[in-house]
């Protein structure tokens, strides 16, 4: 066996911790799934938002629209109670347990894939649905807060958001103790990023407030928008997370270093 693996405890044959079926499985997948939901919904919206979106008392909005927002709703939050019992579950159970170089290196690839996907809901949630919003309130006319753009957006990939926010942590606080450990403090990028899904979240009832009792129409600067800006800086809290497991990386490789430094002078001494 090659020495670096053998110091990484990587066994031979195994998907090393960065290859593509390795540690950046979690990303394509939680990636890919992400995408499919959105073009679902978004195929959705074509088919039926001028069929039956229009009329929130009909019948036609109630089968096609009020039926996917509490589908939404219960899928999102079976998700969250799923995911998260897994992952305090399982996590509890591997604290004691010994951490080869080669492992943390791959839950740092799957953390790092996890924040991927929540960058990617949070640009779908941000970016994407808010242009069609914009562009569809300020032709139609809105008689409820469950538009056919809402609610693909607020209630959907804004709860989202926070539910991957969240599980981010929750994975790095049982998996990666030595960067996100019970002994160390709460750490400022999860708050930051958790505060960024927390309050676009909740930016929600204050958007739909204004517009309901302030300004009907949709322009984009409009003072109850202006907590938005807030989101996206606080959103930067992504970046202190890589920031912080690239030091781990950092410190793995020299303890790696200094296992294998003394196999490699006795072998070539031999």
């Amino acid at each position: 066996m090659d020495s670096t693996l053998e110091a990484m405890g990587l066994e031979e044959g195994r998907y090393r911790p960065t290859d593509w079926l390795g540690g950046w499985k979690t990303l394509f997948w939680s990636c890919g799934l992400l995408l499919l939901a959105n073009v679902f919904l978004w195929v959705w919206d074509y088919k039926y938002a001028f069929t039956a979106g229009l009329n929130s008392n009909s019948h036609e909005f109630t089968l096609r629209y009020r039926t996917l927002f509490w589908g939404e709703l219960l899928t999102v939050g079976a998700f969250a109670g799923i995911w998260y019992g897994w992952l305090v579950r399982t996590g509890r159970a591997l604290l004691n347990t010994e951490i080869t170089p080669a492992e943390e290196v791959r839950r740092i690839a799957v953390l790092w894939g996890i924040i991927g996907a929540t960058s990617l809901s949070l640009y779908i949630e941000a970016s994407f649905w808010p242009n069609w919003d914009g562009a569809w309130h300020q032709t139609m006319v809105r008689d409820t807060a469950l538009t056919p753009t809402h609610i693909p957006m607020f209630y959907f990939f804004f709860p989202l958001s926070v539910v991957l926010a969240l599980g981010a942590y929750l994975y790095g606080r049982f998996r990666i103790p030595a960067v996100y450990g019970a002994d160390k403090v709460f750490p400022w990028s999860f708050f930051l990023l958790i505060a960024a899904a927390v309050l676009e979240f909740v930016q929600v009832a204050f958007n739909e407030w204004g517009h309901s009792l302030w300004l009907s129409e949709e322009f984009f600067a409009v003072p109850f928008h202006w907590p938005f800006v807030t989101y996206g800086w606080l959103a930067g809290g992504m970046f202190a997370v890589w920031g912080e497991t690239i030091l781990r990386l950092f410190d793995i490789e020299k303890a790696i270093r200094v296992v294998e430094l003394p196999r490699q002078t006795a072998a070539a001494g031999s």
